[in-house]
């Protein structure tokens, strides 16, 4: 483990913490063993990250862990920066990139249970571009044929409407040469022009027949604004974010928590550790860069991929959905429509992002059925971000873990990092 000398670390820490401008809602805390949890089972779990961080795999992650409403542990372990040594601070705003669609996603349940819209209506209804979609037959030369049916909230919600990613090898070279963004770039281009954008390039397949994880959640964060007459992140701010008393969470960083902003790094095959730069553009098929947060060019409100987030303000939401959709007396959801969400939506279908007895709700991955894992698992949610973010919630056991980092990639090794961090967590928890 890094050792440094006592006074600089707690310097450092107490300065980190006195830069955060608003606290977030605190859930309350309790002590392991007080609520099922083993004290030597969460020092397990430390000690794995700490091997994790001293084996120079991440620079630094925040891990928390909470169960039966009660925040049992909050650590964290490594540097926000590599070359300054700055700790890693519990109170560090990440980079949660795909954690973002789960949030979109309860926006439009709750427009959902609010009768404004219902799961089966075609998108079209609310964007008119997305009426006759076609499907792609071949892209050299460009033939498609007429879709079998329209894309649906549903479809949009569980990834099977036909969009994609940039790192499709048959539609990606057509997002790119239409100038179609994916949230973690700066840009001065509307969710609205994107998403139109998006409505004129052929699909994967038919909706409902596959499963392929792509720009839907934008399309829904679209869909949210239509229906609500305000923009997305008005909508996240006054709908959720301030009954959850998420304070930290963002689309468009204020300058004052800058400071609190981990540098992202990527290790390649070799093992090095390198740092990613403002102002330059990386990824060779999906681009993205490091400050589409705080950079001021950038109005893109991404559903899929914009926003920031702390593990405190994460585990509250996560916390909100354990609950059946309420927290602290304020309800987002019906109890019902959170049962729905952490359902398998898909069916028989499989996706090269799910694992074996994984499928997906509406907005997460779900487990179905687990080999060789704990059982408790079963009927656990979860999904993570592009930058290395990750979250469970397990209702069986009543336990929520949220892990926060900052990295692109990695070697082979790291890849099993989720599954490893599932099995302690779940280790930890009494049966």
């Amino acid at each position: 483990m890094r050792r440094w000398t006592a006074i600089s670390t707690l310097a450092l820490l107490v300065l980190c913490c006195l830069l955060t401008s608003s606290h977030s809602g605190e859930l309350p805390t309790a002590k392991p063993e007080e609520v099922g949890v083993s004290s030597q089972g969460l020092d397990r779990l430390d000690a794995y990250i700490e091997r994790i961080v001293d084996d120079k795999q991440f620079s630094g992650v925040v891990v928390m862990m909470a169960r039966h409403g009660k925040v049992v542990h909050r650590k964290s372990i490594g540097l926000m920066e590599l070359e300054t040594k700055k700790p890693m601070c519990p109170e560090a705003i990440f980079r949660i990139a795909s954690m973002t669609k789960p949030i979109t996603s309860v926006a439009v349940m709750m427009l959902c249970d609010e009768g404004r819209l219902a799961l089966d209506d075609p998108v079209s209804k609310y964007i008119p571009e997305f009426k006759n979609p076609r499907v792609l037959v071949s892209r050299q030369p460009l033939k498609t044929v007429p879709a079998k049916r329209e894309i649906t909230i549903r479809d949009l919600l569980r990834h099977t409407s036909g969009l994609t990613y940039a790192w499709n090898p048959e539609l990606g070279p057509l997002y790119r040469q239409a100038g179609i963004i994916y949230g973690l770039t700066p840009e001065k281009v509307t969710l609205e022009e994107n998403v139109k954008r998006l409505a004129k390039m052929p699909l994967l397949f038919s909706p409902g027949e596959k499963w392929e994880y792509g720009l839907s959640t934008d399309v829904l964060g679209c869909v949210v604004e239509v229906v609500s007459g305000i923009s997305l992140d008005e909508f996240f701010q006054t709908r959720i974010f301030v009954p959850l008393s998420m304070n930290d969470t963002h689309f468009r960083l204020p300058k004052e928590k800058n400071s609190r902003l981990p540098a992202v790094y990527v290790r390649d095959d070799n093992g090095q550790m390198r740092r990613l730069f403002d102002g330059k553009m990386y990824g060779p098929s999906l681009p993205y860069s490091v400050d589409f947060a705080y950079n001021g060019k950038s109005t893109y409100l991404s559903g899929g991929a914009g926003l920031c987030s702390t593990a405190s303000d994460y585990m509250r939401f996560c916390q909100m959905l354990l609950n059946g959709g309420q927290l602290d007396g304020k309800r987002l959801l019906r109890e019902e429509t959170v049962r729905a969400m952490r359902s398998n939506q898909i069916g028989d279908l499989s996706g090269l992002d799910l694992g074996p007895g994984e499928k997906f709700g509406l907005g997460f991955q779900v487990v179905e059925n687990v080999e060789q894992k704990d059982q408790q698992l079963v009927g656990s949610y979860s999904w993570g971000g592009f930058f290395g973010t990750l979250f469970w919630i397990v209702p069986k056991e009543d336990w929520i873990l949220v892990v926060m980092l900052q990295q692109v990639g990695g070697p082979e090794r790291t890849r099993r990092w989720p599954v490893e961090l599932e099995r302690f967590a779940a280790a930890a928890v009494a049966k």
